[in-house]
């Protein structure tokens, strides 16, 4: 099959199956995606339902996140299959046309994320203070105990700011056995007692501010999370620079193929409209 248009169409066969082929990997990992979000789901509430109130129980649960961007990508890559396949003008469109919103969203973003860096910074705090350290053990405690042992940080702004949390605050009303204390992806050596098995209580009397000496914080990381990632996010700007191109790259190629392959398909219904004529 020649990949240039010849003989009685200017449609090109290698654009077209590319496109095809492209939106079809695309197709699977949306598939991918809405099954594990679908999975993950299930399993977090079989024992107990956790009902979605706030915006917070969405943004912030990975499973719903999956089955939202699975499912974007699910439709805009069907529309593509279909659009480069059918050479339908309505479906392709649908697609080049919502990766072109994609990156504006993106640009737009990331520009505003710079301009008023200190206002998202304060905003984003707030909204994870909110939803990851209150609402942990109820339901968030997952996600915000991967990134205090991976990114090595504890709360959002500092440690301090599990008094926020209802199980682990310092007031005197507090019945929980884990009062003053930390969780255990705060601590620096959380399995310290016996390899292997991890210590719960080793950030115990990290918040109490008559024990908080260096003996005890040296125990556990002190530095916020957001902070904490910033840090980590410029001291590896090749490594955030390369990601970004890497997810940059097939989204403008998309584009650029999809609105190449629109020019040809119009040139061939112009083309079909003489002939007629």
């Amino acid at each position: 099959m020649a990949c240039c248009p010849k003989g009685d169409t200017f449609v090109s066969p290698c654009l077209k199956y590319a496109i095809f082929f492209f939106n079809f990997v695309l197709w699977l990992c949306g598939v991918l995606m809405i099954a594990i979000g679908v999975w993950a789901f299930i399993e977090k509430n079989k024992y107990y339902y956790q009902q979605i109130e706030t915006i917070y129980d969405i943004f912030l649960d990975l499973s719903i996140l999956l089955i939202i961007v699975g499912g974007f990508i699910f439709i805009v890559s069907f529309a593509g299959c279909v659009g480069a396949l059918r050479e339908n003008l309505c479906f392709l469109r649908v697609f080049y046309g919502s990766i072109i919103l994609v990156v504006i969203a993106e640009v737009t973003v990331a520009v505003l994320a710079f301009v008023y860096k200190d206002s998202v910074h304060k905003v984003l705090t707030g909204i994870l203070e909110e939803g990851m350290i209150q609402r942990y053990q109820d339901d968030e405690d997952a996600l915000m105990d991967w990134a205090q042992e991976n990114i090595k940080c504890c709360g959002i702004k500092n440690y301090k700011d599990w008094n926020m949390n209802m199980y682990f605050n310092c007031t005197k009303e507090n019945p929980s056995g884990l009062r003053c204390g930390v969780p255990y992806s705060c601590c620096r050596d959380p399995d310290a007692m016996s390899p292997g098995i991890i210590n719960i209580l080793c950030g115990a009397n990290a918040l109490n501010d008559s024990a908080t000496t260096f003996s005890t914080t040296s125990k556990i990381y002190t530095m916020g999370c957001v902070d904490t990632f910033v840090n980590l996010a410029e001291s590896n700007l090749p490594i955030i620079g390369a990601i970004v191109l890497g997810l940059g790259v097939p989204q403008l190629l998309g584009i650029c193929l999809g609105r190449l392959l629109d020019g040809q398909i119009q040139d061939q219904m112009v083309r079909y409209r003489r002939a007629n004529h």
